[in-house]
Parts: C-alpha cells; structure tokens; sequence
C-alpha cells in the first residue's frame, strides 16, 4: 500500500470545493443569516462526513452526493414533514 501523492492532493482539492459549496449556500439560502463561525462549522462538518464517507463507505458516499442524503432529509426535517 503505497502513499499516492496526487490521489491525496485530488481529495483534499475536491473537499475544499466542496466545503466552499456549502458555505455558500449556507449563507445565501437561509431566511435567518448565520454567523460565519456557524458557516465555517457547518462547511468542515460536511466536508469531514464525505471525506469518511469516501474512505469506509464509498458507496454511500455516491448515493449521499446523487440524492440520498435529501431523501433522507426530507423525511427527517420538521418543514416538510
């Protein structure tokens, strides 16, 4: 098992972005404006789940970013229940 320098600097590039995605619709999306320690929480949290996510369970990772995660939510969630 060889460490893959570019594999590594891949996953940290694509959870950066992915990070920043969430900020930002962390911050356009809600009525209520967060502060930016709550954005900054929420984008490292979500960027930290996917990382895991891809490294244990990478098919549930894919399923989670293709519309799992919103089924799931959308049951869960007191707006739309």
């Amino acid at each position: 098992m060889g460490f893959d320098l570019s594999e590594l600097v891949k996953r940290i590039v694509k959870y950066l972005v992915m990070g920043l995605v969430i900020a930002v619709v962390s911050i356009v999306i809600p009525k209520k404006s967060l502060n930016v320690e709550e954005v900054v929480i929420l984008a490292l949290s979500a960027a930290a789940t996917f990382s895991i996510l891809d490294v244990f369970l990478p098919t549930i990772s894919e399923s989670a970013r293709n519309g799992l995660g919103l089924g799931v939510g959308l049951g869960l969630s007191p707006i739309f229940v």
